[in-house]
């Protein structure tokens, strides 16, 4: 008696088994699907920076071009001026991601929320 109760106990927890292995493997080819997608995203952002770095090179030699021969800058002025925005871009990215880290939700306020 006690051996046909093991073993409807095995049998029940064998059927478990089973469909959790299914509801897991149906999940892991949802995730590659995603992940796959991902990684398409990636390689088309990874192609579109490299396209920016491009072009920014371009402007940077146009930029440096124009202020050498055409407006008769004098090499010394241009790496000031370059030293310049460069501390100004510096700058201006600190500020930009210390905005980004104040707008990002913060544990605490969810308590303050709820407590309204």
């Amino acid at each position: 008696m006690e051996q046909r109760k093991v073993g409807a106990a095995l049998k029940a927890l064998h059927k478990e088994l089973q469909s959790e292995s299914r509801i897991l493997k149906s999940e892991i080819a949802y995730l590659k699907k995603h992940l796959d997608k991902l990684w398409e995203h990636v390689s088309v952002t990874n192609e579109r920076l490299q396209d920016l770095e491009i072009q920014m090179n371009i402007l940077s030699r146009l930029i440096t071009t124009l202020a050498v021969e055409k407006m008769d800058m004098r090499t010394f002025g241009l790496a000031k001026m370059i030293r310049k925005i460069e501390k100004q871009l510096v700058t201006d990215s600190q500020i930009r991601h210390l905005e980004d880290l104040y707008r990002m939700d913060h544990p605490g306020d969810k308590k303050k929320k709820d407590i309204s």
